[in-house]
């Protein structure tokens, strides 16, 4: 077939001179609308943008004075334990035990001082004999009336460094020194500085300056080091200061015209200060003169394209050829055309390479069915219209179906080339259409099938098309994907893990599908409190299925609820088996998807399936991921009070690896944080300073919550937790995953006298 077979005969020119002219005026207003609608737009959106942004960040100082506080905080106690505890200890002899006392409690110097504030003991040696003299803290301090004191940091009159000192004084005078050495409390505090956050700020594009002042109106902060310390006395930039909410304004600063965005930082109830950005001049003046190019340009295409059709529709005589291979919504070539086109170029010799892209709009159906077909008709009309602007004249484009279209491209270099039409493609698709009362965003997903293959059939080749799209939803991030080989394999494993889980779901999947329990301990102890039931699927051609696929596909084909609803009824058939044979305190925990805690009917669902298997509630333990929080998280959290009223404890999986600040476990419905096991896993290969896992643990037990460490596989690892307070350790040090019979003889083997690792020392020796 060739291009121009659906071309049709020439005819009077005045027929389409008079049409084109009405036209030209008619697209020539609604371009000047457009661009004036759309230009107000963008002063309107990025002015709403730069203020979510200065009020994220200023949410993120807050977050941060916050932390820092707690930090000092817990720094303070730390020396004060640590001076203490020195106080206690009696008869030194040696430096060398005061030497041992600094590391042990990991602090920089420790100083014992005599009733006349001589230096009698010190891990620096040189120290010994020093003598506090009028003026200095030490002096101060010795004659003070009070029997401790943190200072702030200062330097050490000896050294010259930067130390942080705290002092504890005894009834008969003496009194201990302990110091931590700045940089240590600085490695602490850094990522909570407020001029390293507007450091961070600044970087981002289109920022120009950032400022922080504080409730003096002098700047604490700034991107700009020669105004650090100054006072702000403009009075119009005082009362832009003093707003209570994030606001922005369009300033005229040395002579630029800038876009100042301002929010309030607050402590608690009360303000401490304003963040400020300042963002490019150019910010949105190069939009607005790229839609008025953009105007422009769409404007005289429009009017060629219109022309041509004008020109031509007047003169066609063959309405019926127009009728049967065009779409007639977008006037694009329909579906036959395009199959009668591929079978004419895959036999065709003279161009050696040739593709197709698979165009998918993503979000289509769902603006269809929110605003009716109509409204979805015009927005079809408007991408036709968008990628035909952009695309070569040699390439064909076509209408698939509802939603997808199709371009055919021939004579291309190599696959760089089809992918820089595909980037070209999304990239168009950025823009907002324009809907009947709001600006429409439609989704791009492109596949790319290259035709290398003469005996293939075009269906062939539009199904392969099809096949690589489907597999776009597995990448993560991507719009674009070539056609390969194995899509067709990875389809088919979908399909049948698909069917796997539907079998299991509807009750007769008993041979494929289980539940392994792995063992919880209590440390402290040493006995087993708990199991975390997890989902096993084996196939009989596929084998193993892991947990992550299966869940995956279940999640992507919408079985996610009811494959949870069934874990967690065979999990209460297995706490009722424990029960009957006497471990009736023994709780298991199951994990719960974002899916689940959305649904409306999540909670009740939840009461239905116990109370049809008879279970203890009060024994059964949902855990929830940190990504659950990244979206909803009022929604979800009150499911987690609803979740808790009905007396099931709630854990927190995966700590400390994304969402999830100890700002924000206060306001988390939950009982227990679970420690990732990379923190875990830093135990063993880590110096036992460098480790954060201590101060996790312990700010946890600050909220008043338990805490589980996930992963635990040496003696090493068990040790660092048992001594620093950890509640409860998961991992194969304790057991490996077990199915109910193997937990079951576990549980027997382990109930009997002494501790669990008294019982794994005696089977180690025998």
């Amino acid at each position: 077939m060739e291009k121009d077979r659906l071309k049709f005969s020439k005819k009077d020119f005045n027929y389409f001179f008079i049409p084109f002219i009405v036209l030209a005026l008619v697209f020539g207003a609604m371009m000047y609308i457009t661009a004036r609608s759309r230009i107000e737009e963008i002063y309107r959106m990025t002015e709403e943008s730069t203020i979510s942004i200065a009020d994220s960040y200023s949410r993120t100082l807050e977050d941060n004075a916050a932390a820092y506080e707690t930090i000092m905080g817990m720094l303070d106690q730390r020396i004060l334990a640590a001076s203490n505890a020195v106080l206690l200890m009696q008869n030194y002899e040696s430096n060398e035990e005061i030497g041992d006392l600094a590391e042990k409690f990991q602090v920089d110097q420790i100083n014992l001082y005599d009733d006349k504030g001589v230096i009698v003991y010190s891990n620096y040696e040189e120290y010994i004999g020093w003598t506090a003299y009028e003026g200095h803290p030490v002096y101060d301090f010795m004659t003070g009336n009070r029997a401790s004191l943190v200072e702030d940091i200062r330097q050490d009159t000896e050294s010259k460094l930067y130390f942080k000192f705290g002092y504890v004084k005894k009834n008969d005078g003496t009194f201990v020194q302990v110091g931590i050495i700045a940089e240590d409390v600085h490695d602490l505090t850094e990522k909570f500085d407020i001029q390293r956050l507007v450091n961070d700020i600044v970087r981002m594009d289109n920022v120009e300056n950032v400022y922080f002042t504080d409730t003096d109106f002098i700047v604490a902060a700034s991107s700009d080091s020669e105004i650090i310390g100054t006072k702000i006395r403009d009075e119009e930039l005082r009362t832009h200061y003093s707003n209570s909410d994030a606001d922005s304004e369009n300033r005229l600063i040395d002579g630029k015209r800038v876009l100042h965005s301002c929010a309030p930082v607050f402590h608690g109830s009360e303000k401490f200060g304003t963040l400020s950005i300042v963002w490019k001049s150019d910010l949105f003046y190069d939009d607005i003169k790229n839609i008025i190019i953009q105007g422009f340009v769409e404007f005289f295409l429009i009017l060629t394209v219109v022309g041509i059709i004008l020109y031509y529709a007047y003169r066609k005589n063959k309405m019926n050829v127009r009728t049967a291979y065009y779409d007639r919504l977008t006037g694009l070539p329909n579906k036959e055309y395009l199959q009668e086109y591929l079978e004419d170029i895959i036999k065709n010799q003279k161009k050696s390479k040739k593709a197709v892209l698979l165009l998918n709009c993503v979000n289509f159906k769902t603006l269809n069915m929110t605003y009716g077909f109509v409204y979805g008709d015009e927005i079809l009309r408007q991408i036709s219209r968008r990628v035909k602007e952009m695309t070569d004249p040699e390439h064909m484009f076509f209408r698939f179906n509802a939603d997808r279209f199709v371009l055919a491209v021939e004579g291309y270099r190599d696959s760089k080339e089809l992918a820089d039409i595909a980037e070209k493609l999304v990239e168009i698709f950025k823009d907002p259409f324009e809907g009947i009362a709001k600006h429409e965003y439609i989704g791009l997903e492109i596949s790319i099938y290259e035709i290398e293959n003469q005996d293939i059939s075009a269906d062939k080749v539009l199904r392969d098309a099809s096949l690589a799209l489907s597999n776009i939803e597995h990448i993560k991030d991507e719009k674009i994907v070539f056609y390969k080989k194995y899509m067709e394999e990875n389809l088919k494993r979908e399909d049948i893990i698909e069917k796997a889980l539907r079998k299991i779901i509807s009750g007769e999947g008993e041979d494929i599908f289980y539940l392994e329990f792995q063992p919880k301990l209590d440390i402290k102890n040493e006995i087993i409190n708990g199991f975390e039931a997890l989902a096993r699927m084996k196939l009989p051609d596929t084998g193993m299925i892991s947990p992550v696929e299966f869940i995956a596909t279940a999640e992507r084909k919408l079985l996610i609820y009811d494959l949870g609803r069934l874990i967690l009824k065979k999990s209460c058939e297995f706490l009722n088996r424990l029960d009957e044979i006497g471990f009736d305190n023994i709780s298991i925990a199951v994990n719960i998807s974002a899916m689940q805690l959305l649904r409306d009917d999540f909670v009740d669902d939840v009461r239905k399936t116990v109370d049809s298997v008879g279970a203890d509630l009060n024994l059964l333990e949902f855990e929830i991921t940190e990504s659950v929080l990244i979206e909803n998280f009022e929604l979800i959290n009150q499911k987690l009070e609803d979740v808790k009223n009905m007396g099931i404890t709630v854990s927190l999986d995966d700590f400390g690896t994304g969402f999830s600040s100890f700002a924000r476990l206060r306001d988390l419905n939950i009982d227990i944080v679970k420690i990732d096991k990379q923190f875990i896993d830093n135990i063993s290969v880590k110096k036992e300073s460098n480790l954060i896992s201590e101060d996790i643990i312990s700010m946890v037990h600050k909220v008043g919550l338990e805490v589980v460490a996930e992963g635990v596989e040496t003696d090493i690892q068990m040790q660092y937790l048992k001594k620093h307070d950890c509640d409860i350790i998961q991992g194969y040090l304790v057991s490996r995953p077990l199915a109910e019979d193997r937990a079951i003889e576990f549980l027997e083997s382990k109930s009997g006298d002494g501790g669990i690792y008294e019982q794994k020392q005696r089977e180690a020796i025998n």
